[in-house]
């Protein structure tokens, strides 16, 4: 029986090699949603210290013209891009961040901070941020009084600018009809200037307590911990060596699998055989 094991190994490996290749070459075949991407384009680029465009128009949740700098007045603020569309980690960044971390510190939103959050998908309107507005006002127990909470939208042109400002890349992509983007927000000073960075889908209190603390006097600082953590649709190749790991890993699993097999089977026919 181990003789048997012994040959059905190598045949075995062999085999899961050639499937390998052919999942490589279908791979291959198949039009790639993005093209090659280099992870650090499209990851957080601080400028702390910088103003934000304040100028700039945007659309509120009843549908009237807005600059951004009517939020910016006498509290620090919390900036989050992100789109509606989103089914990856804008969501989940946006839950953490108002659902779980801002419900259990002791600030009031309005009162201590405001929260923006500006689209950067054209196609979501006021009705759009309306509707995220009652839902993650109610994260905060909040269904009536919705101070300090506010979810925009506005024209491809003035988005990007506020997103250049904050170093927040984005880009859409057509096939998946999705945005790749970095994950994470920032925190402004009430003047405007870019305080502090977050990155990630979650903040805990502390980090959110503190930085509120440095913009309220005026402190700007990058983020302590770079991460490379984009939102993108799951399964999208980030880059020209996406589908040869894929492969390698498909390689590794079926051989090991089959190895495994081979050898369970060589050893229970020499106990019961």
């Amino acid at each position: 029986m181990k003789r048997v094991a012994f040959i059905l190994t190598p045949i075995l490996l062999l085999c899961s090699t050639f499937l390998g290749i052919a999942f490589l070459k279908l791979s291959r075949s198949q039009p790639a949603a993005f093209g090659p991407i280099d992870l650090a384009e499209l990851s957080f680029r601080p400028h702390p210290g910088t103003r934000l465009p304040l100028t700039e128009s945007l659309v509120d949740e009843d549908g009237r013209s807005v600059s951004l700098g009517t939020y910016f007045t006498k509290v620090p603020v919390i900036l989050v891009l992100e789109y509606l569309r989103c089914t990856s980690l804008c969501g989940v960044t946006l839950r953490n961040l108002i659902g779980d971390t801002l419900h259990g510190i002791p600030l009031q939103p309005g009162r201590d901070y405001q929260l923006v959050a500006v689209s950067i998908d054209p196609r979501d309107r006021p009705h759009d941020a309306a509707s995220a507005l009652k839902t993650y006002a109610a994260l905060l127990d909040r269904s009536t009084d919705k101070s300090g909470l506010h979810f925009l939208t506005g024209r491809s042109a003035s988005v990007r600018s506020i997103a250049e400002a904050v170093g927040f890349p984005y880009r859409y992509d057509p096939l998946l009809d999705a945005y790749i983007h970095p994950a994470g927000f920032i925190i402004a000073a009430p003047d405007g200037v870019i305080s502090r960075y977050l990155e990630g889908f979650s903040a805990s209190p502390q980090q959110i307590i503190g930085a509120i603390s440095d913009a309220e006097q005026d402190k700007s600082q990058g983020p302590l911990t770079r991460l490379l953590l984009l939102c993108h649709i799951q399964g999208a190749p980030l880059g020209r060596w996406t589908i040869p790991i894929m492969a390698a890993f498909t390689i590794a699993n079926l051989a090991a699998g089959f190895t495994v097999m081979a050898i369970f089977i060589a050893i229970k026919r020499r106990r019961y055989g």
